[in-house]
């Protein structure tokens, strides 16, 4: 245990002087402004997670994946007195046992996902990492919608999202049945992937390992919206990659699994603008001219929608500059 967080510590302080050199754009201020915090966060949490991003933390919530992932817990114990030197705001944390201060480390955690919520994603992603494995679910999540909806550096972009992989990769083992753990992962390799070639692609590996995820936490909940979005996604990018013959016979991916993917996204969670969005865009791949007119149907469901948090607003508003382009 020691030697593992020795070398990710080397390995994040590292990633963590060249990722820190890099200046985040805010968040535009001409889209909705959010206002929660770790006092209101529990109002709005399931209309926030659709209840696929487990329970708004707690004391409860803590001591309770303290006992199913005892090495995670013994890990995040470690993490916090190595950055207590450096982030002498959470020193407290490590006076006496972790257990002690489970309240103060869930109001932590509900303001690290506050900021993500409001759009202040570079300081939901510091306070996340600094909190440890529990703080990573908001902190990388940060860093992937950034990376995806408002990083314009094509080398940053692939940074960072190649750092949420690292990350997950080296807590994975304490808690390899974690389903955000697992989909986090997957999620930072599927969105490398679209920047990839297709011989490219096909050498990292990647497709395979996100398929594979995501079929496993299907299987464990077919309702998660967001590993069924993904899935779908992943999906039109091997077939548009790969052509429908190779994609079908290499990794069994058919436009037709996508479609009912998608459509089945969409009646769970028929206000959750990424799966309109991610539809579009999946069209766009897999039946190029012939699909730019049902991506404009799904596009345009989006107009009269208002957002929840930055991220549903950031989808529409790239959902609404792919219409524009379309359109033109």
């Amino acid at each position: 245990m020691m030697v593992r967080l020795f070398l990710l510590t080397c390995w994040l302080f590292a990633s963590g002087l060249a990722l820190g050199s890099e200046r985040w754009a805010p968040y535009p201020d001409t889209l909705t402004p959010f206002e929660y915090s770790e006092q209101n966060l529990g109002e709005h949490w399931l209309d926030l997670t659709g209840g696929f991003r487990g329970p708004l933390p707690s004391a409860t919530s803590l001591r309770a994946d303290a006992e199913r992932w005892p090495e995670l817990y013994d890990y995040t114990r470690s993490h916090l007195k190595t950055i207590a030197n450096s982030h002498p705001e959470l020193a407290y944390l490590t006076e006496g046992d972790l257990s002690e201060h489970f309240d103060a480390y869930a109001t932590e955690l509900r303001r690290a996902w506050s900021l993500l919520f409001n759009g202040q994603f570079r300081q939901a992603r510091d306070l996340g990492l600094s909190l440890g494995p529990a703080g990573y679910f908001p902190g990388l999540y940060a860093q992937v919608l950034y990376a995806s909806l408002l990083g314009t550096n094509p080398d940053e972009r692939q940074a960072l999202l190649e750092e949420v992989i690292e990350r997950t990769r080296e807590i994975l083992p304490m808690a390899p049945d974690h389903p955000m753990i697992r989909f986090g992962n997957a999620y930072g390799k599927a969105r490398i992937l679209e920047d990839l070639s297709a011989s490219r692609a096909m050498g990292t590996g990647y497709t395979s390992e996100v398929l594979d995820t995501l079929n496993g936490l299907l299987e464990e909940n077919p309702d998660n919206v967001y590993a069924m979005t993904l899935m779908a996604g992943v999906e039109s990018g091997i077939i548009e990659k790969a052509g429908s013959m190779v994609a079908r016979l290499t990794y069994g991916a058919k436009a037709s699994s996508m479609e009912r993917q998608f459509e089945r996204a969409l009646e769970l969670a028929p206000n959750y603008p990424g799966v309109y969005y991610e539809y579009a865009r999946a069209k766009l791949k897999v039946e190029e001219k012939d699909g730019v007119e049902p991506a404009l149907v799904l596009l345009n469901q989006l107009s009269d929608k208002s957002p929840n948090s930055a991220e549903e607003a950031l989808l529409l508003q790239a959902a609404d500059r792919l219409r524009q382009r379309l359109e033109d």
